[in-house]
């Protein structure tokens, strides 16, 4: 059983980052073709409306409001929550990631909330793409990892030193025993299975919303010309 998880957890951590290199090596390029508006006022402009859409979610506002409440909220309470689990994989623990102990705590309660919110919004929403079934399982299991996560905060706590010696020993390449901790083992195991999952627009999201942005503006300037 340890072996195993091991082995999936290198497996993982190798894939993400080759991910993560083939997507940079993307942006890189698309940044080659790029160019942006001619005068600094308009290039201002629109890296304050490039800021919006990313920060803000303005696009999905406009379309569906109920919707982007509670996405903003989830990916506002996950960043959080994952500035929280930054002092597993850090040693010595810098001062600003203890400070965020507290503000990732109560956006770890929050977060399997958001989720359910945004699963009701989902499904009672008549159309294909919000419901579409890899998106809700996407949703599901974020929402019993965030759970999990919430009940061994509350009731069954594992050993914190154990868990943080076997998550340095796998970043460090020298690892150690797992957890005896149950439902650690299940959340663990849980987060291999999510992240080659992850979608690829959180990648690609800031480059693709630039691009949407930048059709836009010249739609505007085609209507204007005619």
């Amino acid at each position: 059983m340890g072996k195993t998880l091991l082995l999936a957890a290198y497996i993982v951590y190798a894939a993400f980052w080759l991910r993560f290199f083939a997507h940079t090596l993307v942006w890189w390029k698309a940044a080659q073709r790029s160019q942006g508006p001619a005068g600094p006022r308009s290039r201002a402009q629109a890296w304050v409306f490039f800021a919006a859409d990313v920060l803000f979610f303005m696009r999905l506002l406009a379309v569906n409001p109920a919707l982007w409440l509670g996405e903003w909220v989830f990916h506002a309470s996950f960043l959080l929550v994952l500035l929280r689990h930054l002092r597993y994989f850090l040693d010595p623990v810098p001062d600003w990631v203890w400070r965020m102990q507290t503000p990732g705590l109560v956006a770890g309660y929050v977060l399997p909330c958001t989720l359910a919110y945004i699963l009701a919004v989902r499904l009672c929403t008549r159309h294909e793409k919000y419901a579409a079934p890899a998106n809700v399982f996407l949703l599901g299991l974020v929402l019993v990892i965030s759970s999990l996560g919430v009940v061994m905060h509350a009731m069954f706590k594992p050993d914190l030193v154990e868990v943080k010696w076997f998550i340095l020993g796998i970043l460090r390449f020298a690892p150690s025993g797992v957890p005896e901790s149950l439902l650690f083992v299940l959340h663990f195991g849980l987060v291999l299975v999510l992240i080659p999952i992850l979608p690829t627009h959180i990648f690609t999201a800031p480059l693709v919303m630039m691009e949407a942005r930048k059709r836009e503006q010249a739609l505007r300037l085609v209507m204007h010309e005619k």
